[in-house]
């Protein structure tokens, strides 16, 4: 499996969210970059996101470790399946165009988790906007203050 590449203008995102060590957690709001990718993926595809790489990449995940994932070779099939509707997606001779599938979708779930990072610019490492956000679109459902529930989730 080859590796996989995001859109240039998302590597300070990427790295905000997978390298900047959260104090309260001591460590990143998402422990890999396969997490936060799977993640984006999932978003772009629930909100129908879906937009062509820049000319611009970076590579963010090696296809080594995608591929050594079960669960997330799961997310990868699962997405790739139900964007094209046509099981011959999953044919090993159609492993570039999922990944690419794969890759579109994490960009527009990158679009996305930028935008909801901008509405809370106080928020230096992301997390109480990205819960905030979950919160408001009906994703997550928080029985208390947003503030509090912080320490309660892990991504």
């Amino acid at each position: 499996m080859r590796n996989f590449r995001a859109s240039e203008q998302f590597k300070g995102l990427v790295d905000k969210l997978t390298q900047d060590n959260h104090p309260d957690a001591g460590r990143s709001i998402f422990p890999t970059m396969r997490e936060l990718l799977c993640f984006a993926a999932i978003l772009g595809f629930e909100h129908d996101r879906c937009h062509k790489l820049k000319e611009k990449t970076f590579e963010i995940v090696d296809g080594r470790i995608f591929s050594n994932s079960p669960k997330t070779l799961d997310i990868f099939y699962l997405i790739s399946l139900a964007s094209t509707k046509d099981s011959e997606i999953l044919r090993d001779e159609n492993e570039n165009r999922m990944i690419e599938i794969f890759e579109e979708y994490s960009q527009g779930g990158f679009e996305i988790l930028e935008s909801w990072l901008r509405e809370k610019p106080e928020d230096l490492y992301g997390d109480k906007a990205i819960l905030t956000a979950l919160y408001k679109y009906k994703f997550l459902n928080l029985p208390t203050d947003v503030e509090e529930a912080t320490g309660e989730v892990s991504f």
